[in-house]
């Protein structure tokens, strides 16, 4: 099995956690494509991880620390110059940055991965901050937006009119991620759900905190909204991705792996009756499971050496079934009947 944590930055710095096991897992998906490709993602997802980390040291554990700024600053910089002052070389992210986007001064090219950077840096300043409180729905598909969309729209082989789309798939995959780190996040004192939601459940922000909820009958009701109601409204929404006829095929393998864990986790929370302590002992387990299961072949109808998109032959036109976004989850290739609960 690769080991993808050693290759973005899962320990780096003192986060919240360890994420190591939540990287294999998200990354499983490579491990079967040729090395030329696994290396161009595992560059961008060293990028989002690496300074994720340093945000979550420096605002939330260890809060008041001058790294992320710091780095913050530099980016700046080095936008706005278009090259790295010799003050800013010491932070090793900026000069792949530079050398990707800015070495050959055409950086025009890049204008929508650059812009994309530059709203998730923005995005951490504004929400890796201590007692965050989201007030209305609306509000928190904004930072779903601002975070893990702008990071899917800096993501390898896309197109440039596919980015946008790309960006709404990831306010999927950050729902999802939220929902599976319930538990890890109120550790620390976090809370995401609408505070204008909470209240129409007659749910407390601080009984989700505290972990007292499940004693409250309307966190049941809540959750139920959460997953049965809202998510497939949001999934139906902003998952077109999937029946983009021109998507590369790297890109329909990934959406394929992330629908099959979206509903792994989905499968396991509603096994929990949404017991999100509970959850957590249980999905990790069946993660390690199902990881250990896969036995890392490769995948032939993309292996090839190059990483151009031509050479990975023309994207199958997705059939009308895949391109209702429930039956694409449902026929998602992960059932709750193979995990050991």
């Amino acid at each position: 099995m690769m080991k993808i944590s050693k290759q973005v930055a899962s320990s780096e710095h003192r986060a919240i956690a360890n994420d190591a096991l939540k990287d294999e897992d998200n990354g499983a998906w490579l491990a079967g494509l040729p090395h030329s490709i696994q290396a161009v993602w595992l560059e961008r997802f060293y990028w989002i991880r690496w300074v994720d980390r340093l945000a979550e040291q420096d605002q939330l554990v260890q809060q008041g620390g001058r790294r992320f700024p710091a780095f913050y600053q530099a980016w700046q910089r080095l936008r706005h110059n278009r090259t790295l002052s010799a003050s800013d070389q010491n932070w090793q992210v900026l000069k792949q940055i530079a050398n990707c986007w800015y070495q050959s001064n055409n950086d025009n090219h890049y204008r929508i991965e650059i812009n994309a950077w530059n709203c998730y840096m923005e995005a951490i300043l504004d929400y890796h901050q201590p007692h965050l409180r989201v007030t209305t729905l609306d509000e928190y598909e904004c930072m779903l937006a601002r975070l893990a969309g702008s990071c899917f729209k800096l993501l390898p082989f896309l197109e440039d009119h596919q980015r946008a789309i790309a960006g709404q798939f990831g306010i999927i995959d950050q729902f999802y991620n939220n929902l599976r780190d319930l538990s890890e996040d109120t550790h620390q004192g976090i809370c995401y759900f609408p505070t204008t939601l909470l209240a129409s459940f007659d749910v407390k922000r601080e009984e989700i905190l505290d972990r007292t909820c499940f004693q409250n009958p309307g966190y049941a009701h809540l959750m139920e909204f959460w997953v049965t109601s809202y998510l497939p409204q949001l999934r139906r929404r902003h998952l077109g991705l999937v029946a983009t006829a021109d998507l590369h095929p790297v890109w329909q393998h990934l959406t394929a792996c992330l629908l099959s864990r979206y509903r792994r986790i989905e499968q396991v929370m509603q096994a929990c009756r949404y017991n999100f302590m509970t959850f957590a002992d249980q999905y990790w387990q069946i993660v390690e499971q199902d990881l250990r299961q896969q036995n890392g072949a490769p995948l032939t109808h993309l292996n090839a050496t190059s990483t151009d998109p031509a050479a990975m032959g023309a994207a199958a036109p997705l059939t009308a079934k895949d391109q209702n976004i429930d039956a694409a989850m449902a026929a998602s290739d992960w059932h709750f009947s193979t995990a050991l609960m």
